[in-house]
């Protein structure tokens, strides 16, 4: 070899390795911008959802078991060859479920958490960060080592809830179809078909919290994605490709050899329909239309039987949607202002804050807090605590965006410079309104909607003086 090439291959040699240091270190200086709230934050959301998953299924399955054994009562005084049928063996009810989950036994064998594009996003960029902590900070890869091995207790607690869902199921079935013949629609049975339901959609509630990513969560998926080996390290390490395998082939033109083509598929089509003769093109057609409307009245007729919750059966009731909720998603927040006028301009502002909960899908209960601000005149502005007032409310849906409301308040109508002048119960003035609520969509990311209040004050004859029997306000819900 003459002495040019042997030097044009180690200067090749020398731009490669070059090269591929500073990629390398390109990556590293990405990685050491991941935020470092990220892996805290991540840390603390997926102990939030590890916790509501392990608390709901054992409450569930504590009551689950309490309404199970009322009715195995019930069965040995009607057929006690049923109950002895269905108790059989102890594992396998409610009881045993949670006897198992108490003593922390395993239920789950070799089963793995079913495919979530959110978890499978998480869980490969943890490992992939753990992967290089050789060659990160310790500020970086100590949290991010908390935090992976976080996640990988979270795929045994969401393994573990999907056997418990399924076997909750299962089991609410068997003891549905065997003792209905003999005791009918029993109390027992409907509070254990609605704890079912209940459960399946608090899971898929919980989920969905569980994937609202935040702006961290944002901000270190794009850093990751900005990684050329992290894409690499993804293709062959998420949960995707443990399902589907991927080798070194995959996404190029070599791993499409093989596989039929559309063109191909449709010239095949013409050919055969070709060799059937004249008619046979209309034949066809008439075979696909029959064909067509056979597996449209099939998907009718399993969608009737399909569930809400994706696993066998329409509760038999009407749900109130707020049960699978987090209290978080229960509570709603608004607040309102009214402004007395003197001399065509405002004198005082009162102004409300408060916090319902959200008790079904059409009551909510709440709480709130009023402060009237004074503010002079046109002479002279000057602002002054005038008032305060505690409120409670109660609104219920009538119609469509129409509510019925109403609530009892307590207001300090006179103006006070120190707190201590707020203790004298006889300057509390009680008000007890009733009335109508409208409620008017707004498309904005913070308010959720205006509501208008038209309500009637039928304690006003006990004010001192008299006041105006008839209150309207105006407030918006966040």
């Amino acid at each position: 070899m003459s002495a040019s090439k042997l030097t044009l291959i180690v200067l090749a040699m020398l731009l490669i390795s070059k090269f591929s240091i500073a990629q390398t270190d390109s990556s590293l200086a990405k990685l050491q911008q991941l935020p470092n709230k990220y892996f805290a934050q991540v840390a603390k959301k997926i102990d939030k959802y590890s916790n509501r998953l392990t608390s709901k299924t054992e409450k569930t399955l504590t009551k689950l078991a309490h309404w199970e054994t009322r009715l195995q009562k019930t069965l040995r005084k009607v057929s006690p060859e049923t109950a002895q049928r269905l108790f059989a063996n102890p594992d396998m009810t409610f009881s045993g479920m949670l006897k198992k989950l108490q003593e922390e036994k395993s239920i789950v064998s070799a089963t793995t958490a079913q495919y979530n594009e959110y978890r499978d996003q998480l869980s490969t960029g943890l490992k992939y960060i753990e992967q290089q902590k050789q060659l990160l900070d310790s500020n970086v890869i100590k949290p991010a080592m908390n935090a992976s091995k976080k996640m990988k207790q979270l795929e045994d607690d969401v393994a573990q809830t999907e056997v418990v869902d399924k076997f909750i199921i299962e089991r609410k079935r068997q003891l549905v179809s065997e003792s209905f013949k003999y005791i009918g629609k029993s109390k027992y049975l409907s509070k254990i078909n609605k704890e079912s339901y209940y459960y399946s959609e608090t899971l898929k509630n919980y989920k969905e919290v569980f994937s609202d990513t935040k702006k961290a969560e944002e901000l270190a998926k794009k850093i990751l994605n900005n990684v050329p080996a992290f894409k690499k390290f993804a293709e062959k390490n998420s949960m995707l490709a443990s399902l589907f395998g991927s080798d070194d082939s995959y996404g190029t033109v070599a791993s499409l050899v093989g596989l039929q083509t559309r063109a191909s598929v449709n010239s095949l089509i013409q050919e055969r329909i070709a060799a059937g003769g004249p008619n046979a093109q209309a034949m066809f057609q008439q075979n696909m239309q029959a064909a067509q409307a056979e597996l449209n009245s099939l998907k009718d007729k399993l969608l009737k039987g399909f569930p809400s919750n994706g696993e066998g059966e329409l509760p038999d009731f009407k749900p109130n949607t707020q049960r699978s909720k987090t209290f978080a998603q229960r509570i709603e927040y608004n607040a309102n202002i009214q402004f007395a006028k003197s001399n065509f301009l405002p004198s005082t502002a009162d102004i409300g804050l408060g916090a319902g909960y959200k008790f079904n899908d059409k009551g909510i209960i709440g709480l709130g807090i009023s402060y009237k601000l004074g503010m002079g005149s046109i002479q002279r502005i000057s602002f002054t605590n005038q008032g305060i007032g505690l409120r409670t409310y109660i609104d219920w849906k009538w119609k469509k965006n129409l509510y019925l409301s109403g609530g009892y308040e307590l207001n300090h109508n006179t103006g006070f410079k120190k707190i201590a002048e707020l203790r004298d119960p006889q300057a509390w003035q009680q008000s007890g309104l009733i009335g109508l609520m409208k409620k008017l969509p707004m498309k904005t990311k913070m308010v959720k909607n205006t509501q208008l209040k038209l309500l009637y004050d039928f304690l006003y004859r006990s004010h001192i003086p008299v006041s105006q029997p008839i209150l309207f306000r105006i407030g918006y819900i966040f």
